[in-house]
């Protein structure tokens, strides 16, 4: 089963304040087939508790073709890669109810040790990844252009609230995008769309947790957002790139 496939529709609560859907909500779709697959697969919470190990995002890009609006019915195949210097790569096809692309999502997944809080370079026995592609081709860049924090203006502080919090204790992957996008100008909104998105996610906020967020308007249109922790360490980085609406 080196791909697995699945329905969704563009709910109105997935949309934004334009009728479209938000680049969060796409990222929650690919999240969402990805775990479906993974069970599908045997990778159940029971493995996952057995072996004393998570799955958790290092890294995630995001591209639209076309941005769907709401009430569209999608179709998503997810294609995982097998293992790579302890990464497996997830791509996952978005596409419209008449096959066509809309948008593409390049994850990329590490097994940690649950208990030493690790990443592992090799999966436990009990996983069942025989199925993973050798090599997925498909891929979106991952190189992130970051500014320094002293060319940033803050934000605000973001505190980690129940809403914003997964069963795992800590704010959900996506929901740092949806800070971000609240953190772009409105003004710039309503004449802009995202068009690609990079992420990286470098340490968990857990419920109640916090981070100051910093941003940059850099050239081409492009955003830069830093998430740093009281300690001083970076929680997650972000890079937007803009384009006019059509």
């Amino acid at each position: 089963m080196t791909e697995y496939t699945e329905s969704f529709q563009v709910y109105r609560h997935d949309g934004d304040c334009f009728g479209y859907v938000q680049p969060a909500s796409v990222l929650r779709y690919a999240q969402q087939i990805a775990g479906e697959h993974a069970i599908a697969l045997g990778l159940t919470d029971e493995v996952y508790a057995k072996t004393h190990t998570a799955y958790v995002l290092a890294k995630q890009a995001l591209h639209f073709d076309r941005v769907p609006h709401v009430d569209e019915h999608l179709t998503l195949i997810t294609k995982p890669e097998a293992m790579k210097r302890a990464v497996n790569k997830r791509i996952t096809v978005v596409q419209d109810a008449e096959g066509k692309p809309v948008a593409l999502v390049d994850s990329r997944w590490v097994v940690i040790d649950t208990d030493r809080r690790m990443i592992l370079r090799k999966h436990p026995e009990e996983f069942t990844t025989a199925h993973w592609a050798v090599e997925v081709p498909e891929e979106l860049p991952m190189k992130m252009h970051k500014a320094s924090l002293e060319d940033c203006e803050i934000v605000g502080r973001h505190v980690a609230a129940y809403s914003q919090c997964d069963m795992n204790g800590h704010m959900n992957n996506a929901r740092y995008v949806d800070v971000i996008c609240d953190a772009l100008p409105m003004e710039t909104l309503e004449s802009n769309f995202v068009q690609d998105l990079i992420i990286y996610y470098h340490k968990e906020v857990r419920r109640g947790g916090a981070f100051t967020l910093y941003r940059h308007q850099m050239e081409n249109g492009k955003w830069y957002f830093a998430g740093i922790l009281p300690d001083g360490k970076s929680s997650f980085e972000a890079t937007m790139t803009l384009a006019p609406r059509g």
